[in-house]
């Protein structure tokens, strides 16, 4: 009986044994590896793909197996392989292109755009042919920091430098075994079920992995197949070959403009289908160079979905260079057709079929196209997309979200963490290379030394000292962020002060985790002027409740120097040293003694409203001191007094009272949602605003008596192709101007300094201070074109380095600027960081000054001011 038990063990571990196929990929030519070829296994829908060594492994079931070996660039091999054998090398031949179907269609036109035109036709058609699917997707990471700048290595603690010097070089590697579901029009699920993880991951691959590229924007990035691509991207076709019974057209993807923004590569076509059968693209974004390659494969009949993804970056920002890929194979896929698409359409292309159009055309009116999409049958390019969008806008409507353009839910609640790099041997698709296990094998050990370590610690004994040394937690009156306050100016001379800032928390318990929670902020300001020899100071409290909820209110006092335009028109730091080295101050300045509270309510993420109510005891003041660097004894700095050509010098300013109250809207908002969470698309709608704002007399000493009131709009919006938009109108007008004190004049931001802060979206550039300020009407206008290709930016490799180029159009009227107008280029996204404007100011149409500013970049953080505005909405 022993033995019988033995020999069945034994016999069924020899099957077992070989069901696991392993082998090597390589160029029948060169005998070099072929990395990440996709491996399809036809009877179960199973895959697998080769490791950066090329080599692979593959589960098989009982009995004959169809094993199909593709790569890009190749030609597929099919394969019958039974269970039984162990062990397949495979070698590919580079395609063999049918270079006579290359060919140039009447007109010029190269036979690309045929197959582009009905490939874009039939997109939308081929992103609904699935209602819904779930599939196994293996995902592998593996990165690893290149360089880290000397300069960063020496700024940095010295404790931390160690730490720095371990990380260059050193790779993290990450797999991870999930089961994503996917319903139509854009929800995706990703339940992760085992996760092995060695090193620090911190990139993001789902934008790619899980976006199609029959939807007209991946990641972002107008996709080859969009109804915009001929705007983006040229085409050539290279060639056509055999697959599996399929022909497949090689197209090449150029854009008309290089640089980041954009694709660039192949596509291939299934000829007839006009459905994606490959890809090999390659794009770039803030100095990464990012390359995509996926393998599709015809699950079903007319039905092809990718089966392998490959995603390689490598680059870096100021300086510091890294190197990141994924792999992604997915297999055993289960569908549900969509009901309202099933039969076979096939797309006539009336450029190059003009009968064939005309016919189809006369008899689709006579037969109608109500059954069409569900039986099938002949369709023209214009006819099918007029009927998809009609097929989508009509389930859109039905739909409770129709604002959602996508929805990722990612589900990490069960995952497994596999610990043991050996188990993953019955899991991964995807055999370790040389690198990975030795990786493996380090963090096993660092794994080890801190388990050891722990027993240490616990014990009493010394531990290895990897461990970081705990910050002392200290009392919670010195708990305060400090930041010094050190300016100049001829009203106090040299100001020294500080700025302190501390967090009020409360402690919520929630399950059986307790975590702290910002309940508000509390700031105190103070600063001695030397020449003035007076002491200011402020202090305030906001809290940090839901502004959905209850609202978000901050109350302000004290007594401190203020600019006349409180934005500051001004920044203090600059006009320190514009004064210091050069005599020129800018900066006008009053007194006041005040008290301020404000409050603001989000209702939605479309409509909020805010108000504020403030007294202000105001004193003129004047300079105190003419020093200056250098400066010779006679030297004199100009009066503080601003002078403006409504009122003319300004020498006095009276207490005043103000209520202010405004609402903001932005219709028509769009959401993606992850985890159930809705965010916002940036620049999905326009920002629509009214400001009120009035002046109470007798309340106090208060002299202001005034109504003013303001409209605003802002918008950023592609334009084509060439650019982006970035506009802001705003009006405004006091209606009821019995007195109106300087300070509450409508100023317009500016800068009369090389340097500047301001943000280029709501601000001039040459406009003198004050000058214009009004209690009059006003108009303003800010229109910036940033574009894709201008001057600078035909080389694309300063395109590369994110180099921008802007026209930009500034506005003004008021009684006393007339039409006062400013015309200007600029250099964006200098070095990432820099912008340089080049701009001439005319009044009434006639010159009025020219100047150069330098300031940071509007595109570092993002794409510019209206991703801000709707940060802070």
């Amino acid at each position: 009986m022993i033995r019988c038990l033995t020999l069945i063990f034994l016999l069924v571990g020899v099957m077992a044994q070989a069901q696991v196929l392993t082998g090597r990929v390589t160029d029948e030519a060169t005998g070099e590896p072929l990395p990440y070829a996709s491996i399809y296994v036809q009877q179960t829908g199973t895959g697998a793909t080769t490791n950066a060594e090329g080599r692979y492994e593959l589960r098989l079931r009982p009995g004959n197996n169809t094993i199909v070996f593709q790569y890009l660039g190749y030609q597929t091999r099919v394969e019958q392989v039974g269970s039984g054998r162990g062990s397949l090398d495979v070698q590919l031949r580079t395609e063999a292109l049918d270079l006579q179907e290359v060919q140039v269609l009447s007109g010029g036109e190269d036979l690309s755009y045929s197959v582009i035109r009905r490939a874009i036709a039939k997109a939308d058609y081929h992103r609904n042919q699935v209602d819904r699917f779930t599939a196994d997707v293996y995902l592998k990471g593996i990165g690893k920091v290149d360089k880290i700048p000397g300069i960063i290595r020496k700024l940095a603690p010295k404790e931390d430098r160690a730490e720095i010097d371990e990380v260059v070089g050193r790779s993290f590697t990450s797999e991870t075994a999930s089961r994503i579901t996917y319903e139509r029009p854009n929800t995706y699920t990703e339940e992760v079920l085992s996760r092995y993880v060695v090193g620090e991951e911190d990139f993001e691959v789902s934008g790619y992995v899980f976006s199609s590229f029959y939807a007209p924007e991946v990641g972002g990035i107008v996709s080859p197949l969009s109804p915009k691509a001929f705007a983006y991207y040229k085409f050539e076709h290279d060639g056509v070959f055999a697959d599996q019974g399929e022909l497949i057209n090689k197209i090449r993807v150029i854009p008309r403009s290089r640089g980041e923004g954009v694709f660039e590569g192949d596509v291939y076509i299934v000829q007839d289908d006009w459905s994606l059968h490959s890809l090999d693209l390659r794009t770039y974004h803030t100095g990464f160079t990012i390359d995509i390659k996926i393998n599709y494969n015809e699950v079903e009949d007319h039905i092809w979905l990718p089966i392998t993804t490959a995603i390689a970056a490598q680059g870096g920002l100021l300086g510091i260079k890294l190197s990141v890929s994924y792999i992604a194979s997915t297999s055993n896929y289960e569908l549900t057709l969509n009901p309202d698409l099933g039969g076979y359409v096939e797309v006539i292309d009336e450029k190059t079929q003009p009968e064939a159009a005309a016919v189809t055309r006369r008899e689709n009116r006579v037969s109608g196209y109500e059954n069409t999409l569900e039986e099938g049958g002949e369709l023209t390019r214009k006819e099918l997309r007029t009927l998809m969008r009609q097929y989508e806008k009509e389930e859109r409507e039905e739909q409770e979200a129709p604002e959602v353009v996508s929805n990722y839910t990612f589900k990490d609640d069960s995952v497994k963490t596999i610990r043991d790099s050996a188990a993953w041997e019955a899991i991964r698709p995807i055999p370790l290379t040389a690198e990975e296990i030795a990786g493996y094998r380090y963090q096993d050990s660092v794994a080890r030394v801190a388990k050891l370590d722990s027993m240490a610690a616990s014990r009493g004994q010394p531990t290895s000292g990897k461990d970081k040394k705990k910050k002392q937690s200290l009392p919670a009156l010195l708990r305060w962020d400090v930041a010094p306050d050190v300016v100049f100016n001829p009203v106090e001379g040299y100001g020294l002060g500080v700025q302190l800032t501390r967090a009020i928390n409360r402690t919520v318990t929630q399950d059986t985790s307790t975590y702290q929670v910002r309940r508000g902020n509390l700031m105190i300001r103070s600063r001695y002027g030397f020449a003035w020899k007076r002491l200011s100071w402020e202090a305030g409290y906001s809290n940090w409740n839901n502004e959905k909820a209850k609202g978000r209110y901050s109350l302000r006092g004290g007594r401190y120097l203020s600019q006349f335009d409180a934005s500051p028109a001004i920044d203090p730091l600059i006009n320190s040293f514009t004064a210091l080295l050069y005599g020129n101050n800018y900066a006008r300045l009053y007194e006041r003694a005040y008290g301020q509270l404000d409050y603001r309510k989000r209702f939605s993420d479309a409509f909020r409203i805010s108000g504020g109510i403030r007294y202000e005891d105001r004193r003129a003041v004047s300079n105190q001191t003419n020093h200056r660097w250098g400066g010779d004894e006679e030297f004199v700095y100009a009066t503080n007094n601003p002078s403006n050509e409504e009122r003319g010098e300004i020498t006095d300013v009276s207490n005043a009272a103000i209520v202010r109250v405004g609402a903001a809207w932005r219709p028509g908002l769009k959401y993606t949602v992850r985890n159930g969470k809705r965010n916002l698309v940036a620049n999905s709608a326009p920002t629509l605003e009214l400001l009120v704002e009035s002046g109470f007399p007798s309340v106090g000493d208060s002299k202001s008596d005034f109504t003013r009131l303001e409209g605003s709009y802002r918008h950023r919006f592609q334009a084509g192709p060439r650019g982006a938009v970035n506009l802001l109108l705003r009006a405004g007008a006091f209606v009821d101007k019995t007195y109106v004190d300087f300070p509450d004049f409508r100023h317009f931001a500016t800068s009369e300094i090389l340097l500047t802060r301001l943000d280029p979206i709501g601000s001039y550039r040459l406009l003198p201070y004050y000058r214009n300020s009004t209690a009059e009407e006003y108009a303003e206008l800010y229109a910036h074109y940033q574009f894709r290709k201008l001057l600078l930016t035909r080389i694309w490799q300063l395109h590369l380095m994110g180099l921008k180029e802007d026209l930009f159009v500034n506005y003004l009227h008021t009684p006393t600027s007339g039409h006062y107008t400013e015309l200007g280029y600029s250099l964006d996204n200098i070095l990432r960081v820099l912008r340089l404007e080049f701009v001439t100011a005319f009044r009434d149409g006639r010159y009025d000054d020219f100047g150069v500013r330098l300031s940071i970049t509007t595109t570092f953080f993002g794409e510019g001011g209206d991703d801000r505005d709707a940060a802070e909405f």
